[in-house]
């Protein structure tokens, strides 16, 4: 299980590193990451890296419902991905 959960971590690094067009952010996600406070991404940003982890993971997220609080740390974010997975449901 914490396997799964640093790759969840790995996948999402480089999906932000693409994101933020900032290879110098690769390896720097932990669970505690918070995106906003610690990486910056702007409501753009948000909007690309919601879109890529839509598709990377195979979930819909529903924007007008999504908590943006999942995005102050990468446990919640994780957790967030887990529960609207089809493959891990």
């Amino acid at each position: 299980m914490e396997a799964q959960k640093v790759n969840y971590l790995s996948e999402i690094n480089e999906l932000l590193c693409n994101v933020k067009n900032d290879p110098s952010l690769a390896g720097q996600v932990t669970e505690q990451s918070n995106f906003i406070e610690d990486f910056g991404i702007d409501s753009l940003d948000i909007v690309d890296f919601m879109l890529e982890l839509e598709s990377q993971f195979d979930i819909e997220v529903d924007f007008d419902a999504f908590d943006f609080d999942n995005l102050t740390s990468a446990k919640r974010l994780v957790e967030y991905i887990r529960s609207h997975s089809v493959t891990e449901a």
